[in-house]
């Protein structure tokens, strides 16, 4: 073996291994992003459901306290109207009568909630004002509160107004006869001791099952989301793999092709081989360069460009291409318009757009293209390319699927434009690359695409 041969073949064994080993990293990257996306999701919705059961239960435990609470208060305001409940009823054994069958037991029973107890274990006092002044407070049932600060409380909300609600750990109502307005005041501090640890302990247990559910989505997420990642690792390598492997067929072809010319003469069948095949490697060459962008090894060289002048040289061309294909290319590029880009990918988005739209402009009509500072708000810096056509037809549904790979408005996929689909994928790959963005829109038969630098 020579050693011309030897080092040729060192160095396609290099490059593969290089390629390999990106795409490794590349999928591994993937799976990492993918596998965030998965956990950060689940739980989501996890810490949504949880929030909505803890809130849903202690919503309804504190509605329940509430609840009895108000009854109570109620029953005390009833006692006002008729026989006093507090005057405890007593034992009547010569007519076989306890206290729960008297006048107090049967008032209860139209409380819900209520026992033959509840009078016995309430706590509550209350606070009577007259023309602002207080005039009356009862605070023998509670021994917590004295009757300066009962009618301090009662005072106080007196002014503001309030009528009902808490008041610290109690809870309290308004009875108003004539001019004179009663506070009556029930102590919930068991109550709502009781809710507040009740609340503690199912805000702890909901975050210990929290982590626990973490722990298991973080483990389980790697096999879930392997098929995806090996699914998306096999696509990538099918579309490197054979677009290295179609480049070699194609050179054969194209060289048996100039043979046959040298050897014939040119022919309409020969000039038709020589388009189809620099039709397929121009195909591969982006089909390469999209899955060197899913990499992340495009390889691109930012620096400071003129971008003015970099798009004026790439639009030249197509002055001419456009009149060969019966329309007109119109430009308006800005001066000194200049941005940290590579100078050989927007020359290669430039052409791309321009191309496409000597494709499919309407006959006859006038392509424009412009260059232009992006305007204050879209970022210090920024630069707009647009290209303007018109078309015959818009085409129908989301126009932003015209980036998509593959994707043509025309469904017969006719050979006659000589598109294949790819073209304005690569646009967007190339733009996001440089941190800008490719976005297009219609408006009659107008059809506008606008790249973001």
């Amino acid at each position: 073996m020579s050693a011309s041969a030897w080092c040729k073949r060192m160095m396609e064994r290099f490059h593969a291994a290089s390629s390999s080993t990106g795409r490794a990293n590349s999928v591994d990257a993937l799976g990492r992003r993918l596998r965030r996306k998965f956990i950060l999701v689940a739980m989501g919705a996890v810490t949504v459901v949880l929030t909505l059961i803890i809130a849903g239960i202690n919503i309804v435990n504190y509605s329940h306290v509430c609840k009895m609470a108000d009854t109570r208060l109620d029953y005390i305001l009833a006692g006002k109207d008729g026989i006093d409940w507090r005057d405890e009823p007593k034992d009547d054994p010569a007519n076989g009568k306890d206290a729960g069958d008297g006048q107090a037991g049967v008032r209860i029973g139209h409380f819900e909630g209520m026992t033959a107890e509840s009078p016995f274990d309430t706590r509550y006092f209350t606070v009577t004002i007259d023309a602002g002044q207080v005039v009356d407070v009862n605070t023998a049932r509670i021994a917590a509160v004295g009757a300066k600060r009962a009618a301090s409380i009662a005072a106080k909300l007196h002014s503001k107004g309030w009528v009902s609600g808490f008041s610290g750990n109690y809870r309290y109502t308004t009875d108003v006869q004539d001019d004179e307005t009663t506070y009556v005041f029930v102590d919930c501090s068991r109550e709502l001791a009781s809710f507040h640890s009740f609340l503690s302990a199912s805000v702890a247990i909901s975050c210990i099952g929290w982590l626990a559910v973490l722990a298991i989505v973080t483990v389980a997420s790697g096999a879930v989301i392997r098929p995806m990642v090996e699914s998306y690792s096999k696509q990538k390598r099918f579309i490197t793999d054979a677009s290295h492997e179609i480049k070699t067929p194609l050179a054969v072809i194209d060289a048996a092709n100039e043979v046959q010319e040298i050897e014939s003469g040119e022919s309409e069948w020969t000039q038709s081989i020589h388009e189809q095949v620099a039709r397929l490697t121009a195909l591969t060459e982006r089909l390469v360069f999209l899955a060197r962008m899913d990499e992340g090894s495009a390889g691109f060289t930012m620096t400071s460009i003129a971008l003015s002048e970099a798009v004026d040289k790439a639009a030249a061309p197509f002055e001419s291409v456009a009149v060969s294909r019966g329309k007109r290319l119109s430009t308006s590029i800005a001066s000194g318009v200049r941005a940290h880009a590579d100078a050989a990918a927007v020359a290669q988005v430039v052409e791309l757009l321009l191309d496409n739209a000597t494709r499919y402009a309407s006959e006859g009509s006038v392509i424009e293209l412009s260059l232009r500072a992006a305007s204050r708000g879209q970022g210090k810096g920024a630069a707009e390319l647009v290209v303007s056509n018109a078309v015959d037809e818009l085409p129908e549904g989301d126009l932003d699927r015209l980036f998509d790979r593959f994707y043509r408005a025309d469904v017969s996929r006719s050979s006659k434009t000589g598109g294949s689909g790819v073209g304005l994928s690569v646009v967007r790959a190339i733009a996001e690359a440089h941190g800008g963005s490719a976005s297009v829109c219609g408006h009659g038969n107008q059809i506008t695409f606008t790249v973001r630098f």
